[in-house]
């Protein structure tokens, strides 16, 4: 497992022309984010990665150049992360995914156009297969597919057996910040949603950007999934020296959202 930044507590950003977005979840949680909203057209959503929030560099900077070519942005953070109420040990993926559509269902008569990094991804094609009627476009950044099935599944058999007895079980950081926790309970619920072994059919534009040096999320899994799916409208560009965050390859990712956005919207 990985961290895409440090997770310590960072002064939230508010760029001129957002306002702060709360939400409340079904359990009474918040979420947190920043919405610039022109009022009309598409609305863009950022979603971050695991163990980052909406204030990171990849987020901010791409949020920034969306305001400058007055489009309407949503960046927010996911339950466990960031701003937004919760604990990172008691989330799975169907919470990540529950609080995306939140936001999504909050919002009516506006399409989308999604963007997110790494974990980000994987939930923003799973909420796309979901509202397929209110999601126009996509950009993934380094999607990080099936992660908990690669990645937690195939511990040892021991060392699986005595997370389940235990419940919470403790993950070195791959960036040298703190351990983290996560419950067993996060293993059968990604079960449902495979991307890799079954046949993703869209029938909108996406974007797929992937580092060839991703030490996290290997490139590979991105070619599996292009090979496999049914999206028409798909380009995917492999950077060859770029590695899982891309922090220094945002003006690459910045030229594929606006060819995206410029394709559905001239």
């Amino acid at each position: 497992m990985y961290s895409d930044i440090n997770t310590e507590y960072i002064e939230p950003v508010i760029l001129p022309g957002e306002q702060i977005l709360t939400l409340q979840t079904v359990n009474g949680e918040q979420l947190r984010g920043c919405f610039h909203n022109t009022g009309k057209g598409p609305i863009g959503i950022y979603l971050h990665g695991f163990r980052s929030h909406c204030n990171g560099e990849k987020a901010l900077e791409i949020a920034r150049h969306a305001i400058t070519m007055d489009r309407s942005w949503l960046r927010f953070d996911l339950r466990g992360h960031g701003q937004s109420d919760g604990d990172l040990q008691d989330q799975i993926i169907s919470s990540g995914l529950d609080d995306l559509l939140l936001v999504m269902d909050s919002i009516v008569d506006r399409p989308f156009i999604l963007h997110g990094s790494s974990m980000g991804g994987w939930i923003s094609l799973l909420a796309a297969l979901r509202r397929k009627q209110r999601v126009s476009g996509m950009m993934l950044i380094a999607p990080a597919f099936n992660f908990v099935q690669n990645n937690l599944a195939n511990l040892p058999e021991p060392v699986l057996k005595h997370w389940q007895a235990e419940t919470y079980m403790a993950f070195p950081d791959a960036y040298g910040n703190e351990p983290y926790s996560l419950r067993y309970d996060i293993i059968k619920d990604a079960e449902q949603y495979d991307v890799l072994d079954t046949q993703i059919e869209l029938d909108i534009p996406v974007h797929i950007v992937h580092g060839e040096n991703d030490p996290i999320i290997p490139i590979a899994n991105t070619d599996k999934f292009i090979h496999r799916a049914r999206i028409p409208e798909l380009i995917y560009e492999a950077i060859p020296d770029g590695e899982h965050r891309l922090t220094d390859h945002i003006s690459l990712i910045i030229r594929h959202i606006d060819s995206l956005w410029q394709g559905l919207y001239r």
